[in-house]
């Protein structure tokens, strides 16, 4: 309940601060991307682009003390944020277009490849075709034994 309530209300919901060691949604060790709910380390964990935990620190309790003083003034948190998320976009867009590129040089060596195999597959399948076709005629004729 009490982690609610800090989710809900902020750090100061009894109106005195619980404890001077708590941090505040002003220091720099708070992240601020997660005070804004976007923070890239949350957003993207359990996907391929994991980034594993974040190393600032995430407090619900912090985010409801950051919405309720946003309320009153500007804090240009959204700047920063927009910058790191900026940053974090060129870095996966950039590993895409190197997966695309990987991607498609295997394929042109995988097709050819393929290629390669049909086409064998396809003399087989004519060499077969042959073979059935003169073991028919063999038959009709009455050469049972060599058909």
């Amino acid at each position: 309940m009490r982690k609610m309530l800090d989710e809900l209300m902020g750090t100061t919901r009894n109106g005195i601060e619980e404890g001077a060691a708590r941090p505040r949604f002003t220091d720099a060790k708070v992240c601020r991307a997660f005070l804004l709910n976007c923070c890239p380390h949350d957003i993207l964990a359990s996907t391929r682009a994991d980034l594993g935990d974040c190393t600032k620190f995430h407090d619900p309790a912090l985010r409801a003390d950051y919405e309720m003083a946003s309320k009153l003034r500007e804090h240009g948190y959204e700047d920063d944020s927009l910058a790191q998320l900026n940053a974090f976009l060129a870095d996966i867009d950039r590993r895409t277009e190197v997966s695309k590129k990987r991607l498609a040089e295997t394929q042109e060596s995988l097709s050819a490849e393929v290629n390669a195999k049909a086409e064998k597959v396809h003399e087989f399948a004519e060499h077969i075709g042959k073979k059935l076709a003169e073991a028919e005629k063999l038959g009709n004729d009455g050469f049972v034994e060599e058909s």
